[in-house]
C-alpha cells in the first residue's frame, strides 16, 4: 500500500499504454489467418524467387481468391479489400489480372484495387501515409475492411535505400506500421540473389528477421513455393503449381497476346537430381580436370581406408578406397603439362588452385596424406558426420536444390582447360543457368 500511494502521488506527464492483466488474459481462437496456416491475419509475409520464377503469378492469384472469398490452395481464406501495388512490370500485370477474371469467368466487380506505379516505402515517412490514404478511401468505396495489401516489388518501393544496409530495417518497420493500422496482412514480393546456389531472400538480414512468413518460390517444370519461415505455423510446407496460358486479343500487328494463371497440382514433373553431381557440374573446367585425375587415380591405384581415418572425417558406407594426396597432385601436375606451352609450374598452380575448390565444394576430402571422393554433399544424407576433425576443408556444404544432367568433360582438355589467360574460375558450359 506505501508503494502504491508512492507511485500514485507522481505526476502522470504520458499517455499511458494499453494494459492486459494476468486474470483477464483470454485465448485467442479465432481471426488468427487470412489464408488458414499460410498467412497471418496480421503481419508481414514475404514471398521471393528469381525472376521468371511465377513469384507475381502465385501471389497475385492468392490475393484474387482472397478478395473474392475462395478457398485458396485447399486452405479457408478471410474475405475483404486487397491492394496490390503493381510498383513494377503494370502491363504485364494488368493482363495477368485479366487472364484470370477470363479463365475463372468473374462477372462483376470485386473488392481489388491495382496501384499502378512506384513508390517509396523506405524513407521514414515517404509514400507511407499516401498508401494508408488510398487504402482508407478504397475501403469507403466498397465498404470492405483491408485485409491484404501487396507490395510488388520491393526493389521498386525501396526508393533511394540501399537493400544491403540498415535501410531495410525502415521499409520494415513501414510496412509494419501499415499493418498494424488496418490490422492486416502486408505482403512484399522481392528477388532472391542472383547466386542461384542462396536460398535467403535478397538484402539485409533484418527483412527475414522482421517478417512473420516467409515463402521461396521456385521455377521449374513444375513450380513450387515453400514456407521457410512461418511464425505461428508449419514449416517446410510445400505448395506445386502450374502455369496455364490465356490467349487475351491481338496487338496492333495481328499477334496474339497472352498471359498466364495459375493452376495447382499435386504431381511434380521435376526430374529427381542428384546434389552430388550438380555440385561436379558446376566445377570450373580446371577445377573438373584436377577432380577427374583423382577418380582415374582412384580406380587403378586406389588403396582400402586406412583404419587411421576416424570415422568422423569418412563415410565408410559410400567411400570405397582412398588415394594418396601427392600421387593425385603428380598425375593433374602431369595432365595439366601436356600441351604445348604448359609446363610443371602451370600444373602446381592449377592444382594448388584446385584443391581448396573441391573441398570448399563438398566433392573431395583430404585426411592428412589420403584423398577421396566424397560421393555425396554433407548435409544431403542423414547421419552425414559434420565435423572435419584433422581435415582442413570448410565445414558441411549447403546442398544444392536442382541440378541439370553432368555435361562431358571436354576432349582438348589442356588446349581448353589451360590455354594462357586461364583463370580456372570460369564454370563448365551449360552450367551458366
Amino acid at each position: 500500500m506505501r508503494a502504491a500511494a508512492k507511485f500514485a502521488t507522481e505526476p502522470d506527464d504520458y499517455r499511458l499504454l494499453p494494459i492486459e492483466r494476468f486474470s483477464d488474459i483470454q485465448p485467442q481462437l479465432s481471426g488468427l489467418w487470412l489464408v488458414k496456416r499460410l498467412l497471418p491475419a496480421s503481419g508481414l509475409a514475404l514471398f521471393y524467387g528469381h525472376p521468371g520464377s511465377g513469384k507475381t503469378f502465385f501471389v497475385l492469384d492468392g490475393a484474387l481468391h482472397i478478395a473474392l472469398g475462395w478457398d485458396w490452395l485447399g486452405r479457408k481464406v478471410r474475405q475483404g479489400l486487397v491492394i496490390y501495388v503493381g510498383a513494377e512490370g503494370v502491363s504485364g500485370l494488368r493482363n495477368r489480372i485479366v487472364a484470370f477474371r477470363r479463365h475463372h469467368e468473374v462477372e462483376g466487380d470485386i473488392p481489388f484495387s491495382l496501384i499502378p506505379c512506384p513508390i517509396d516505402l523506405q524513407a521514414p515517412d515517404a509514400d507511407v501515409k499516401a498508401l494508408a490514404a488510398t487504402v482508407r478511401a478504397e475501403a469507403a468505396a466498397f465498404d470492405a475492411e483491408p485485409v491484404l495489401i501487396v507490395i510488388d516489388t520491393l526493389s521498386k518501393t525501396f526508393g533511394a535505400g540501399k537493400e544491403n544496409t540498415d535501410d531495410m530495417a525502415t521499409y520494415v518497420s513501414n510496412c509494419q506500421r501499415l499493418s498494424a493500422e488496418f490490422s492486416c496482412c502486408v505482403v512484399p514480393v522481392h528477388h532472391r540473389p542472383k547466386d542461384a546456389e542462396s536460398t535467403e531472400p535478397r538484402g539485409h538480414s533484418s527483412l527475414k528477421g522482421g517478417v512473420d512468413t516467409v515463402v521461396l518460390i521456385e521455377a521449374g517444370a513444375t513450380k513450387r513455393a515453400e514456407v521457410t519461415k512461418q511464425k505461428d505455423g508449419e514449416l517446410g510446407e510445400r505448395m506445386l503449381f502450374n502455369l496455364r496460358v490465356v490467349e487475351l486479343g491481338e496487338d496492333e500487328d495481328g499477334e496474339t497476346v497472352t498471359s498466364c494463371v495459375v493452376e495447382p497440382t499435386e504431381i511434380d514433373t521435376n526430374r529427381v537430381r542428384d546434389p552430388f553431381a550438380m555440385a561436379v557440374g558446376k566445377l570450373s573446367a580446371g577445377n573438373r580436370l584436377v577432380y577427374e585425375q583423382l577418380g582415374e587415380l582412384l580406380e587403378t591405384e586406389g588403396t582400402q581406408i586406412p583404419t587411421a581415418i576416424p570415422e568422423g572425417a569418412i563415410d565408410r558406407g559410400r567411400v570405397g578406397k582412398v588415394a594418396s594426396l601427392d600421387a593425385w597432385r603428380d598425375k593433374s601436375i602431369s595432365a595439366a603439362g601436356t600441351g604445348a606451352g604448359h609446363n610443371r609450374d602451370t600444373g602446381k598452380r592449377a592444382f594448388n588452385r584446385a584443391l581448396p575448390a573441391l573441398r570448399n565444394a563438398g566433392v573431395v576430402r583430404v585426411w592428412e596424406e589420403w584423398a577421396w571422393i566424397t560421393h555425396h554433399l554433407a548435409g544431403t544424407v542423414p547421419g552425414q558426420p559434420a565435423g572435419r576433425d584433422r581435415d582442413t576443408g570448410t565445414g558441411g556444404t549447403t546442398p544444392f536444390r536442382e541440378c541439370p544432367v553432368v555435361p562431358p568433360v571436354p576432349t582438348a582438355k589442356s588446349a581448353l582447360i589451360f590455354a594462357p589467360g586461364e583463370t580456372g574460375d570460369e564454370p563448365v558450359p551449360g552450367w551458366e543457368d
